[in-house]
């Protein structure tokens, strides 16, 4: 891609001239490979994620040319609230309550790339208040897994023996987090396994009532910075359509009381922002108590750039604003 000839800057709010003049694309390497061109100059940065294997290195070694972000997203656990045993509200709050948040955050890479959540709004997002009740300590924050709050919740729901199914995309990161899950799910007293499929069906096979998916593991990066992008859109009853790959409320959650309040807050925040974060502060309590997913953390982002490019800018809606970037 080359800089257009033509182009006048109009308004630098809009978009500004920007530095760069070519920008070459090369593509069919591995991520492991990605990384060592990197390090040796023969590239200059890398749409995937580094591996997690490589992440000590570029720390130490490269930590200048290492660019962390945090996003305004999360990775959650959607259970079938329409299917046993997640049908059944005590299950949901078992497994919230028993998922050790630490343990998939290392699965990912480990602290310096995830924040433990137990709420749908990830931190920095409009109407985002902390709150967390799955812990051993219930209150703002994650702290640790409560097992025995876990298991006598699961006595009480009568739910113990039956049989899931963890599907996730067949990385190896997904895959990882869905097998831990399926460990906290034995532990519990569920005959669980795990159910990898491609990572191209991935988002829309659990999205479509006919394949029966109980629980799955998914990520959801926010459209837009309302709240709404994330309480309505994936747990609305207008985002509920069954027999439908374009059903992204996996969990089949429709809470009429709480469906009637988000449409009240998407009301008013036509004329009042602050008023209508308010509201949705509280809509993500309700939502988080009743369990539809268990949110395990909020992702950051790792840009690894080669150390000849300069004016590294992120921006958390477009990510790296290459255009402000220049290489020398």
């Amino acid at each position: 891609m080359k800089r257009n000839p033509y182009f006048k800057q109009w308004s630098a709010a809009a978009q500004p001239d920007g530095y760069v003049d070519q920008i070459t694309e090369s593509f069919g390497l591995t991520d492991e490979a990605e990384v060592t061109e990197i390090e040796n100059g023969q590239g200059d940065w890398m749409l995937e994620q580094p591996p997690s294997d490589r992440l000590n290195e570029i720390g130490t070694k490269y930590a200048s040319q290492v660019h962390i972000s945090d996003l305004t997203a999360f990775w959650y656990v959607p259970m079938n609230t329409n299917l046993p045993p997640f049908n059944n509200l005590k299950a949901r709050q078992a497994l919230s309550y028993a998922v050790d948040r630490n343990a998939t955050i290392k699965i990912f890479g480990g602290t310096n790339l995830a924040t433990a959540s137990c709420q749908v709004l990830p931190k920095g997002f409009p109407g985002h208040k902390d709150y967390c009740p799955y812990t051993k300590n219930p209150g703002a924050h994650w702290s640790a897994p409560d097992l025995a709050k876990a298991k006598a919740l699961v006595k009480a729901s009568g739910t113990a023996g039956q049989k899931v199914t963890v599907v996730s995309s067949d990385d190896a990161v997904n895959k990882a987090v869905a097998v831990y899950l399926q460990s906290v799910l034995n532990q519990l007293g569920y005959k669980a396994k795990v159910k990898p499929i491609s990572a191209n069906i991935s988002f829309t096979y659990p999205k479509n009532t006919k394949n029966k998916v109980q629980i799955n593991v998914q990520q959801w990066y926010q459209d837009y910075p309302a709240a709404s992008d994330f309480l309505y859109i994936l747990f609305g009853c207008e985002s509920f359509h069954p027999g439908s790959d374009s059903s992204i409320n996996m969990a089949g959650f429709c809470n009429k009381k709480i469906n009637a309040k988000m449409h009240q807050a998407l009301k008013v925040a036509v004329t009042n922002e602050q008023r209508a974060n308010a509201m949705w502060s509280q809509i993500d309590r309700m939502v988080t108590d009743q369990a539809p997913m268990v949110t395990l953390f909020n992702p950051k982002h790792v840009d690894f750039v080669s150390k000849r490019v300069g004016n590294f800018t992120f921006s958390k809606q477009f990510y790296w604003l290459v255009a402000r970037s220049w290489v020398q």
